[in-house]
């Protein structure tokens, strides 16, 4: 069993047959990103994708891989960030898991599959959710 294996297991042990039965971190990824648009529908499973968000932060550290399918950065940027945006209600949750600062300097990954206008909807919800947390902190203040 490889170190991205064992890393999943422990982070997403419901999906151990797809950890297992992947033969490399991309296909590993592909089988996620499919369960992480499952984790949106209603009930949202907020464990799973916050779960989902840090074995992608995992992955990041990692700097292994010969090809594009076992270096985990690679897999983490083509196959999950640039899916993230195809799903509304993930789309919408970004500011929670991205800075502005972050989706702009990874620009290329998170607007792959979308049309200019979705890229600069995204950008926008960084507006409306910095409003939101300034009347949050305003109205806490008082």
């Amino acid at each position: 069993m490889q170190e991205w294996q064992r890393k999943a297991l422990e982070i997403l042990p419901e999906m151990q047959d797809e950890i297992l039965n992947s033969e490399n971190p991309m296909q590993l990824w592909i089988e996620i990103v499919l369960s992480f648009d499952d984790a949106y529908e209603e009930p949202r499973n907020e464990s799973f994708i916050k779960r989902v968000y840090d074995y992608e932060e995992w992955c990041l550290k990692q700097n292994e891989g010969e090809t594009a399918g076992e270096h985990l950065p690679t897999c983490v940027a083509t196959a999950f960030w640039e899916h993230i945006p195809t799903n509304n209600a993930a789309r919408k949750d970004m500011p929670r898991w991205f800075s502005l600062d972050e989706v702009l300097a990874n620009q290329h990954f998170f607007r792959y599959h979308l049309s200019d206008g979705n890229f600069e909807d995204l950008v926008n919800l960084y507006s409306k959710s910095d409003l939101k947390l300034a009347r949050k902190k305003k109205g806490s203040a008082k």
